[in-house]
Order: structure tokens, then sequence, then C-alpha cells
């Protein structure tokens, strides 16, 4: 079995004041096939974290709150899922 974690993509969140965080979202990746055949990834989890450390929860609606802190925050432009 092969693991990785990549991260998957960037994207920013905004708080109820307009500062804006960017966040990164890891993915963790599984293969079942060994590493001299065609690898077929699937995603076993992910998380969400801040440039600062932050890990991002989601709150509902599409909103997420960052640990620690408090901060709810909302995606700025699309949902990050």
């Amino acid at each position: 079995m092969l693991n990785k974690t990549i991260p998957e993509r960037v994207f920013q969140v905004k708080d109820a004041s307009g500062r804006q965080y960017k966040v990164t979202r890891y993915a963790w990746l599984e293969s079942e096939t060994d590493e001299t055949s065609a690898t077929q990834w699937h995603e076993t989890w992910h998380l969400l974290m801040t440039e600062n450390g932050g890990f991002l929860d989601p709150v509902g609606d599409g909103r997420y709150v960052i640990d620690g802190t408090g901060t709810v925050v909302e995606p700025v432009d699309a949902q990050p899922a």
C-alpha cells in the first residue's frame, strides 16, 4: 500500500471584519497498487490549514471556525469543501 499527502489547493477565507486568510487544503491519498503498476489514488482524509498553522473546522452554512481563536470565516469565492 502506498500513501502520500499533497497540498491539493489554496484558497482565501475572510472573517466578519473582512480580514482574509490564506488556506491550504491538504489531502491524504492512498493506493492499493504497488510502485510498478499504474497507480490509482483515492483520498482518505483531508484538512484545511491557514498559513499561520490554524486548522479550519466546519460550523455549517459553508462557514468554518479557526481552532484556537474561535474566529468564524467563510470562503471568499467558492466553497472549499
